[in-house]
């Protein structure tokens, strides 16, 4: 009779702890390379913050590691399923050689923070990258006393004897329009463009695009946007 007893409370115990809700947060994408960078930009990757779980997600803060990164939120409080897009920026500095970042979110609650891998590779001349180059290597659009650049326009060079695909990894910059090529033929170029939208041609912003190639690597380079006022 009392092992029938203690088997029931243990039983009512497993149920009550199974409907307890519990935050849990996901990170969208988790890890991310920027491939070749080069030296004194800065990146800027967006990511998704999803409430997966059965409670509010209440972060406390996000710690980066490093002044050079900053991560703001437009808010703290997750409810179960909802989701925000929350940008990293990253300024690299004049560093050369690799680079890595494990910024973690940190809960008010004090439950295990989550992180998530950032990294890439820091030369000082983009235009000799391999087995892709580009030129220029940032999109500068800038707007000048009675001049606006609304648009860059970059050279892609395949270094290789074999054809390669562009492909876009990450792009979030809802400012601009994105032309790039998608094949690059053996040893030749092909022009891309960065231009920006007509409603954000009076905002100031940062950002950063991401492109991987079809080599055995996969080899990637990032693209710093900027647009700003003199």
């Amino acid at each position: 009779m009392m092992k029938t007893i203690v088997l029931s409370a243990c039983l009512a115990v497993i149920a009550a702890n199974s409907g307890i809700a519990q935050p849990e947060l996901e990170i969208r994408p988790k890890e991310f390379d920027f491939g070749f960078v080069a030296w004194n930009s800065t990146l800027v990757p967006q990511f998704w913050f999803v409430s997966t779980g059965t409670d509010t997600v209440r972060i406390s803060d996000i710690k980066t590691g490093c002044s050079c990164a900053t991560m703001p939120l437009e808010k703290r409080h997750l409810a179960p399923g909802d989701s925000m897009k929350v940008g990293l920026y990253w300024d690299i500095g004049r560093r050369v050689g690799g680079v890595v970042r494990g910024p973690g979110v940190f809960f008010e609650d004090g439950s295990e923070p989550v992180h998530f891998l950032l990294t890439g590779m820091v030369i000082s001349k983009p235009d000799a990258a391999q087995p892709v180059s580009i030129k220029p290597y940032k999109a500068e659009l800038a707007h000048l006393a009675g001049n606006s650049i609304d648009s860059v326009s970059f050279t892609f060079h395949n270094r290789s004897d074999e054809e390669l695909d562009l492909r876009v990894v990450s792009y979030p910059v809802d400012e601009c329009e994105l032309d790039f090529p998608t094949v690059l033929a053996p040893e030749s170029s092909a022009i891309g463009y960065i231009k920006i939208r007509p409603e954000f041609a009076d905002s100031e912003f940062k950002r950063s695009v991401t492109v991987e190639f079809s080599d055995k690597k996969r080899n990637r380079i990032t693209i710093p946007i900027r647009r700003k006022f003199y």
